[in-house]
């Protein structure tokens, strides 16, 4: 019982033509690697930044962040917490992707390194405060040895 819109005939065959011209993907050993530098590094994660302007978040996570070489297959990107460590696996294959396209090295890969920044704490106490303008000028540790029973 035929439906309306579908067509009753049959496949009974499948052609298959022989005359298809394949050609052979590129050999992986055809290609040459480049040697990646640090200059060539830094210049490839430029351009990565500047492609990356069309999608915001992608741009913001990646645009000050500085890469160093560890070796040729190797490099390392540091970032200031986990946070962003877990932001930047989201986009690890566009990132890879862009720098192995680009070098022609397919066993390229990345580690992101948390950097702490040194963070000056300010001096509240008035000891804190004397150590702080000591280190400053070292001429206020006399002055104090003059004046003992100046508290400080």
């Amino acid at each position: 019982m035929p439906i309306a819109g579908i067509p009753t005939q049959r496949l009974t065959s499948i052609s298959i033509n022989t005359n298809i011209d394949i050609k052979p993907l590129a050999s992986l050993e055809s290609r040459e690697v480049e040697q990646l530098t640090q200059e060539r590094l830094e210049e490839l994660w430029q351009q990565l930044v500047e492609n990356s302007k069309d999608d915001e978040k992608f741009h913001d996570l990646i645009a000050d962040k500085k890469v160093v070489l560890k070796n040729n297959n190797l490099f390392h990107i540091q970032v200031p917490n986990l946070l962003l460590d877990n932001y930047l696996r989201e986009y690890q294959t566009r990132i890879l992707g862009f720098l192995r396209d680009a070098t022609s090295n397919d066993s390229l890969q990345y580690k992101a390194v948390v950097v702490v920044e040194n963070v000056t704490v300010k001096a509240y106490l008035p000891r804190d405060k004397f150590d702080e303008m000591a280190q400053r000028n070292p001429a206020m540790l006399s002055l104090r040895k003059l004046f003992p029973d100046i508290d400080f």
